[in-house]
């Protein structure tokens, strides 16, 4: 069973907003992680908790490389299906 884009969004959101404090009305698909000023240092605890929440390791700096969170919900959904 896949997991949807809309779900995986909503965990991504769920992390940036309880991990990394990011306020929940700046966290929309289009966003980039610079314009939520997610540095080097916080995509690292992101990809931790990504893995920690979703079972998925997907590297910081691929995470870092993305050009909005939708791009990291595609990247996610690519890790997920690649462990099945």
């Amino acid at each position: 069973m896949s997991t949807s884009r809309e779900t995986m969004f909503a965990e991504l959101r769920d992390v940036l907003v309880e991990k990394l404090r990011i306020p929940p009305e700046e966290i929309t698909p289009a966003v980039s992680g610079l314009h939520l000023g997610l540095d080097s240092l916080a995509v690292v605890e992101l990809s931790t908790a990504l893995h920690k929440r979703c079972g998925v390791r997907v590297p910081a700096q691929d995470l870092f490389a993305a050009t909005n969170l939708m791009d990291i919900v595609d990247l996610l959904q690519a890790r997920t299906a690649a462990t099945r």
